[in-house]
């Protein structure tokens, strides 16, 4: 199939051959097809080749061909404008999105800037704190004795357990001036001896532990953004906070 079209910046679809290049030599050349078209100068014209004829010709360097987008731009075509870009004074402008955050930046077709998304941030990064907090507290603490550290979970029947042997030992010691000690297992179903004191002890810690993850996430969440936090990050200041609660 050949396209022919006219010789200017913005080329004119002047006639269509529906021939193949040997069927227009049989036909006798391009003198003889264009000579029915007498208004028409082959000199002026250009030849092309090929399926469809274009959607927006231009021409240059001496032939045909599509028009790229800002060349549409620049014509008056409408496009369709693809995010970070806008047009101005017949130019095809592109913003380049910037590095970093790119999860919460929104093209604004108005105001022709990348904005921040910080709502969306926000929920993403007090999503993460609340994951976080979530695992240290299913993890527990680990808790020293003789130099070896066993692993304490918090669940609500280690702390009910716990608490009900304290308040045992601790009306055994007022109404008969002792308290029986338990046996205390871990999580590696080691056990030590515990009498009143020493509960009391682990008891503490794991307050203490409770309450600096707790302190934490409400530090992160209303003191400082590290965003995006780790794991690393929020249990060195879980341990930073567990260490001033216990010495207070």
């Amino acid at each position: 199939m050949y396209y022919i079209y006219s010789k200017e910046k913005l080329p004119k679809l002047l006639f269509d051959v529906n021939l193949t290049s040997d069927e227009v030599k049989l036909y006798g050349g391009w003198d003889v097809i264009f000579g029915y078209y007498p208004n028409i100068q082959k000199d002026d014209s250009t030849i092309i080749e090929r399926d469809t004829p274009f959607n927006y010709p231009i021409f240059d360097n001496n032939t045909i061909r599509e028009m790229t987008r800002e060349e549409k731009v620049a014509n008056d075509i409408e496009i369709t404008l693809e995010i970070g870009e806008f047009i101005e004074n017949k130019k095809l402008i592109k913003v380049p999105k910037p590095q970093g955050n790119e999860k919460y930046l929104n093209w604004d077709k108005e105001k022709h800037l990348w904005i921040l998304d910080t709502e969306a941030q926000k929920k993403d990064y007090f999503d993460v704190i609340d994951r976080l907090k979530a695992d240290v507290l299913e993890y527990g603490f680990d808790y020293k004795v003789d130099k070896k550290e066993h692993r304490q979970r918090c669940r609500d029947k280690d702390i009910t357990s716990l608490a009900s042997n304290i308040s045992i030992m601790l009306a055994e010691k007022i109404i008969k001036g002792k308290e029986k000690p338990i046996t205390w297992y871990f999580e590696d179903n080691f056990g030590i001896e515990l009498d009143l004191e020493k509960s009391l002890v682990l008891a503490s810690f794991g307050k203490t532990f409770t309450q600096s993850v707790y302190d934490t996430e409400n530090y992160f969440k209303t003191k400082v953004n590290p965003f995006p936090l780790t794991k690393d990050e929020f249990e060195k200041k879980r341990k930073e906070i567990h260490s001033s609660l216990a010495k207070g």
